[in-house]
Parts: C-alpha cells; structure tokens; sequence
C-alpha cells in the first residue's frame, strides 16, 4: 500500500498515526498483544492548502491502486481492502490546531502532528523498506486529542489506545533510563514499573516537543489541561473510565504521564 502511495505521488511522503503506528511500535516491534484490532491504516500528510490536499487525493484515484471511499470524505480503498484516511496538516490548519472539511464543514483536530511528522520514528520493513510513524510518546499526545474531540461519538478507542501506551512502555530497552533520568522514581515508596513508564512517555513527548516544534508551549497546555480534569478525584474521571480496569490505577498513570510532561528537560539531545 505504502509503494503504491509513493508511486502515485511522489513528492509526498505519509507519516502513519493512529492503530497501525500502535501496533508497529507496540505489538509487532516488541511482543506486546493488541485487544483492538486494527481495521483501516490513518496517513498524515503535511499540505498548503485544500487545493494541494485533493490533488494529492486525486493523484491515488487516478491509478488503479485506488478506489474511492466511504462514507468519509477523506477515505480512500486500496486494491487489497484496506480502507485509508488521508488526514491533512501544515498550513491547512486553522490557529487552534483544527481542519474544517470543505464538503461539510466538519472540524477536524490535528494539533500536534507537525510535532509528529518532525519527531518520527522510522520503521524498517521486509526488503529494506523504509515509513515514517508517530513515535510511541507523541502517539500518546495525539491520543489525548482525540479522545477530547470524539469519546462521546466513539467512546473506548482512544482510552484503550492511551493506556496500552502508558502501560507498556517500559521495556527492556527503556529500563536502564530510570537509574539516570528518573532515579526519582526508583526512591518514591509507591515505585511501580507500570507508573514510572507512563512518566517516561510524558518525559519523551516533552522531549520531542522541545526539539521540534516552534511552540511546545502550545502542545503542552492543551493536553496538561485536558489531563488536570481528568486526574481530578473529584472530577468527571471520563478518561479513566473508559478503560475496563481499575480506575485508581489508571488514574494513576494519567498522574504519572501528566508528571513527565511538566518535568524539567536537562538536555535537549535527543535520547540514544
């Protein structure tokens, strides 16, 4: 699908979000099983304009590759099945961050993905070849948006996402971090592996934020404002509730990412 893409439109190159950048990272890279299945592939594109985002849209109808989509405006068929969301961004956006589709003037959120595209992890195929995804901690900003923006429509999806993130981070290649960038962790009494990862994704985003975006302040906010609800005993606790688990836990490991957000950066090289 990526080779056809790239066939069709050359001088774009698709970042992957959403479920199947979760489960490359997660369940085929290190193990870790997936409850959700994945039944379609999100591709982020930075685009000037409308105009640049149906020619691009136009450029994969034009081949034999591609059929259109429904029932959204932005979806497209590949040959072998699998339904594709084209998600446009760059200076398509409106200031707070949001698209509004031409056809219905449905808003969109895409804050965060230029913070995306610019901190991608790249992912090695079968054959040498190469894709561009979100890395594991902004996957974990972009989940808090969209969680914000349609749990009411689509409730679970984000939430699970969300926390199979904060859950599983903290793998055999991370561990040794927490003995120079959280020792902190590893002295608090309610040290726990799965609270001290969800500090390392906050840690990470805020990480890749720094470096690549004109604005982290921007980012920040936005999801350390939604979190402070969020992780409010006495709140709503909306986010938490959707997971299937224990809530105190999982309310805890909002409070541990939301502390590796906010933590202080001693160096803004990226981590090895």
């Amino acid at each position: 699908m990526l080779a056809d893409v790239r066939h069709a439109a050359p001088n774009y190159e698709p970042l992957i979000v959403g479920a199947m950048a979760r489960d490359l990272l997660l369940h085929y890279q290190h193990g870790v099983p997936v409850a959700r299945a994945t039944v379609d592939i999100d591709l982020a594109f930075a685009v000037a304009d409308w105009h640049e985002f149906h020619s691009l849209r136009q450029a994969l109808l034009s081949t034999t590759s591609f059929t259109p989509g429904r029932p959204f405006q932005h979806r497209v068929h590949h040959r072998d099945g699998l339904p594709v969301d084209l998600i446009p961004f760059g200076e398509i956006e409106r200031s707070d961050g949001s698209i509004v589709w031409p056809e219905d003037a449905s808003v969109m959120g895409v804050l965060g993905y230029r913070e995306a595209r610019a901190s991608a992890a790249t992912i090695i195929l079968p054959g040498g070849k190469t894709l561009f995804t979100v890395s594991l901690p902004m996957l974990a900003i972009l989940k808090v948006f969209a969680w914000s923006e349609r749990h009411l429509r689509s409730p679970r999806k984000d939430a699970s996402d969300l926390f199979l993130i904060l859950e599983s981070y903290l793998n055999d290649e991370q561990i040794s971090r927490l003995y120079t960038e959280g020792a902190h962790l590893l002295e608090a009494d309610t040290f726990n592996f799965e609270t001290a990862g969800a500090w390392l994704v906050g840690h990470d985003a805020k990480k890749n934020l720094l470096e690549s975006s004109a604005q982290p302040e921007r980012v920040l906010n936005t999801v350390n404002t939604i979190l402070q609800t969020e992780v409010d005993v006495e709140g709503p606790l909306r986010l938490v509730g959707e997971t299937g688990t224990a809530a105190e836990q999982s309310r805890l490991l909002l409070i541990a990412f939301q502390q590796g957000l906010m933590s202080e950066i001693t160096s803004n090289r990226a981590v090895e």
